[in-house]
């Protein structure tokens, strides 16, 4: 038998019941478990759908349909992080780095008209800070639309990497605050490592946004294959 309409509805119900809210992970499940309960059902025709439900879910052992989702979770880490390399040999090769040399620069030489040794990096991380700011401000009313999907939800990490990254530069000035302190060969290998970590933040505003329109342009496939199912 095929399932109707109505009940492939009924089945993504009882999928949500189960505690599995986001669109794409239902119907990841639906495809594993809508054969297997057409199977049940045909095999005993006096078999409710729920109960048919049920012994699929029972049959997927004490974890249900978890490791379902933690597969389709790692897929979609696995497909960002190869956007993520990808955006950065692309970045890497064009003439954007250029931008990103030529802040640095810009700063670098400013700390002269102040005459302060390492002003130029609190300069740096404000204005790394404020543009992350802007990006997230950007992007942020489109979770409104996609944060029913798992695939489109994952880019909210972005947020939280900023958060991670402010940190992270916060204690690298305070490093380069205290090697400058001390001139050292190891000192100045040290602002070397720090000033090539803040170059790559900097890499990224260029690129998270770009590996941002392409997950959203593969949740947007898949709300087009869902509204056709």
């Amino acid at each position: 038998m095929e399932l109707t309409k109505d009940q492939i509805e009924q089945l993504k119900k009882l999928i949500s019941y189960k505690g599995f809210t986001q669109i794409d992970v239902q119907y990841e499940i639906l495809d594993h478990v809508a054969c297997r309960v057409e199977e049940l059902m045909e095999e005993n025709p006096t078999l409710d759908l729920p109960d048919a439900f049920m012994k699929v879910h029972t049959s997927f052992g004490n974890k249900g349909f978890n490791e379902l989702d933690i597969s389709y979770q790692k897929m979609i880490r696995k497909r960002h992080r190869k956007y993520f390399w990808e955006e950065l040999k692309i970045f890497l090769s064009s003439y954007k780095v250029l931008l990103v040399l030529g802040i640095f620069t810009l700063f670098y030489n400013i700390r002269f008209a102040f005459d302060s040794a390492n002003g130029w990096v609190g300069g740096l991380l404000m204005l790394f800070i404020g543009c992350a700011i802007i990006i997230a401000g950007i992007h942020w009313k489109k979770f409104k639309k996609y944060r029913k999907y798992a695939s489109f939800n994952a880019t909210g990490n972005f947020f939280a990497f900023v958060s991670f990254v402010y940190q992270l530069c916060s204690f690298s000035y305070i490093m380069l605050n205290n090697s400058l302190k001390n001139e050292t060969i190891w000192s100045n290998y040290g602002v070397l490592a720090i000033t090539g970590i803040l170059m790559l933040m900097f890499c990224c505003l260029f690129i998270l946004p770009k590996v941002f329109e392409r997950t959203q342009a593969d949740t947007e496939k898949l709300i087009k294959l869902y509204q056709m199912n």
